[in-house]
């Protein structure tokens, strides 16, 4: 039976074979901008990035590719690429390259009490919810595609952009109430938000994705399992419960994503035990995050999105290599019997040539 890509996207994440894997596109806006170019398109003149430089991709382009998927989130109120901005948590951001960077670090000096007068972000207003909920609904009702929610933001690391890198990591150890503090307003923030976006439209989504937390490194984890245990999960584990139930509230059989690069077998059962269904992006070339080992030992437990190399197959390789190595993922997760959708393992960058993207859905749609 020949499913649509909704369809195909639910079965994947319901642990039941696809007719064709699924295939998911996250994407910076200078590579967009080149696959766009290749297909003869134009950019949109009222396109938006995030502070990681990804763009949506028009629902038209992903369904000419091939892709299955599309993020829905909140309008955003600045268009373009600035040079530099200040987002919603005081974070002066500015454009180095092909990134935005931190370059304010405005809770740098603070004490636990200067947390409780900071000026904290305000909940999306009545006209974003509403435009959030149109939005969706169109899509849902225009296209066959599955929708992802992404809605509050990365605990970990706007913690560290408020912090600085070097006192995030030195009062995670020292200051453990501060810490602490800090964690619960921003998850408490995050969740508020996610919670705004369900309630708008989660009868319309197949997979809430509860932002970015990354744990790991190539080699392995950046926190011991004590802070993880200790100090992390049980924070995080509370927004994750909450988005839960309100999934439930709404009548949305979504399932739960997390973003994590790197090395991070050894915390994978505990995120199972905490509630996610999917884990995003599964870094191969990173220490233990092989396809096969990973299907071996949570194949049945958890769904696995990414697989396909970021760092040297899509940036370096040829069509033909893109080709093999996808192939070569799709037989480490045994991806015809479900539980995984294939994307690349962080979003498309700007040294990958469109021809390497179009290779890997290519390779997706053959493969049997």
């Amino acid at each position: 039976m020949t499913m649509t890509s909704r369809q195909r996207v639910s079965a994947a994440i319901s642990q039941q074979p696809p007719d064709i894997v699924p295939v998911d596109l996250n994407v910076t806006v200078q590579a967009y901008q080149s696959l766009l170019d290749h297909l003869g398109l134009a950019m949109p003149d009222d396109y938006s990035v995030n502070g990681a430089m990804e763009i949506i991709p028009d629902a038209d382009v992903l369904a000419r590719l091939g892709v299955d998927l599309i993020s829905v989130k909140f309008p955003s109120n600045s268009k373009g690429m600035p040079e530099s901005f200040t987002d919603s948590w005081g974070i002066t951001r500015k454009r180095i390259g092909n990134y935005y960077e931190s370059v304010t670090h405005p809770l740098c000096d603070a004490s636990i009490d200067d947390l409780e007068s900071y000026d904290w972000p305000k909940l999306p207003g009545e006209e974003n919810v509403l435009q959030l909920e149109s939005h969706a609904e169109n899509i849902y009702n225009e296209t066959e595609l599955a929708l992802v929610g992404r809605f509050g933001g990365p605990v970990l690391e706007l913690a560290a952009d408020l912090l600085g890198m070097e006192q995030w990591y030195i009062r995670l150890l020292t200051e453990k109430e501060f810490i602490l503090r800090l964690l619960n307003i921003i998850t408490d923030i995050c969740t508020e938000y996610d919670l705004a976006g369900i309630e708008a439209c989660g009868k319309y989504l197949q997979i809430m994705k509860v932002s970015g937390e990354d744990f790991g490194v190539q080699n392995g984890t950046m926190y011991s399992p004590e802070v993880f245990n200790e100090i992390l999960l049980p924070v995080l584990r509370k927004r994750w419960a909450k988005v839960r139930q309100k999934l439930q509230d709404v009548g949305s059989e979504a399932k739960i994503m997390l973003h994590s690069c790197g090395s991070i077998g050894c915390f994978i059962q505990d995120l199972i035990d905490a509630g996610i269904d999917i884990l995003d992006p599964v870094q191969p070339l990173a220490k233990g995050m092989e396809p096969e080992k990973l299907k071996g030992e949570f194949g049945d437990k958890i769904v696995f999105h990414g697989g396909v190399d970021i760092q040297q197959l899509l940036p370096s390789g040829s069509p033909e290599e893109v080709y093999q190595g996808t192939v070569k993922c799709l037989e480490g997760f045994q991806a015809d019997k479900g539980g995984f959708i294939l994307s690349p393992a962080h979003s498309v960058q700007a040294d990958v040539p469109p021809q390497n993207i179009i290779a890997m859905i290519e390779a997706v749609k053959n493969w049997n």
